[in-house]
């Protein structure tokens, strides 16, 4: 895709995340539209490392520049953020509503593993599921179908972007979802679990499984993560409505909402991490086994600062 093309296929997303901004940073904006705020500028931020690993134009990349900084305003607050301030997000509240989604959140890792990881072995191994559910997505670089027998041609960068791209939908999507009974949390985890793994089981069975997995997890380790805990988040909700409890079930679901949508916020770093490591990092060094290092050794990081013990000097939960 050419430039103009690029710009002509997002425009619109820019400018409704530049009427976004507007409407927080005037105080006007409703949940639903800091739920969209969120959205459009995790996209926004996938667009900005996409035009600066491929595209290389100054003016657009001065532009997202200015327009993912002004949504992380929006979001984060207008006050300066000291180092301290910016790593209390993280502090003894964040914790607690993490630790009291953390059901939730192993139950979506759990399905989200093993489905992704079942799709991945049946398409390895069957010749017919290889030349018969493909998506476009991977018909793009596995192009050849021979004797039944998918031919891959080299691994397109494409296909890297692509998967997070869909990975940042599909959080967001799976949190919303969950006012659905948790129906449709679960339904958008299973779907990008078939996704990912009729990718990665196209790639295995043609013998190309290590350059696959060399695109995908750099960044996919901490995009996992970040799914399991936005897909959580939704499941807690929905699981409210589900079982209230005492409680009449919209105030459960607002009582729950609370720590969700908190807990949620969490991973809006992570995906803007994942971002620079899919711009700057995957396919860029020529040593796979590094990326994929770095992309491990910044997840357990993630993790750990979600899940570690808390620093010396605790933050009061309020």
């Amino acid at each position: 895709m050419d430039l103009d093309s690029y710009i002509d296929r997002h425009r619109d997303q820019w400018r409704s995340l530049e009427a976004a901004v507007g409407r927080a940073n005037s105080g006007r904006g409703s949940g639903a539209d800091v739920s969209e705020l969120i959205r459009l500028y995790l996209r926004a931020s996938s667009h900005l490392a996409e035009v600066q690993s491929r595209y290389h134009d100054p003016a657009l990349e001065d532009y997202l520049n200015g327009l993912v900084g002004g949504a992380h305003a929006a979001i984060y607050g207008t006050e300066a953020r000291s180092l301290r301030s910016i790593l209390a997000v993280f502090g003894a509240r964040y914790r607690l509503a993490l630790r009291r989604s953390l059901r939730p959140i192993l139950v979506v890792a759990a399905l989200l593993g093993s489905v992704l990881l079942a799709t991945d072995l049946w398409v390895a191994t069957s010749p017919e599921a290889q030349a018969g559910v493909l998506p476009p997505a991977a018909r793009e670089a596995l192009t050849r179908v021979e004797d039944g027998a998918v031919t891959v041609d080299v691994p397109a960068p494409a296909v890297s972007t692509l998967i997070f791209q869909n990975n940042v939908q599909v959080a967001f999507m799976a949190f919303a979802l969950g006012v659905t009974f948790g129906i449709g949390t679960l339904w958008v985890i299973v779907q990008n679990a078939v996704f990912i793994g009729v990718l990665a089981g196209a790639f295995h069975g043609a013998g190309h499984a290590a350059q696959f997995w060399a695109l995908v997890l750099p960044h996919g380790f901490l995009e996992l993560i970040a799914i399991s805990i936005a897909g959580g988040s939704g499941l807690r909700m929905g699981w409210a409505l589900v079982e209230p409890g005492d409680r009449h079930r919209l105030t459960a679901l607002a009582d729950e909402a609370r720590d969700a949508v908190l807990v949620v916020i969490g991973v809006i770093p992570a995906f803007a991490v994942a971002a620079l490591i899919e711009g700057f990092v995957t396919g860029r060094t020529g040593q796979p086994l590094l990326e994929v290092a770095i992309g491990a050794v910044v997840a357990a990081a993630y993790l750990a600062l979600l899940f570690g013990p808390p620093p010396a000097r605790g933050v009061r939960t309020p």
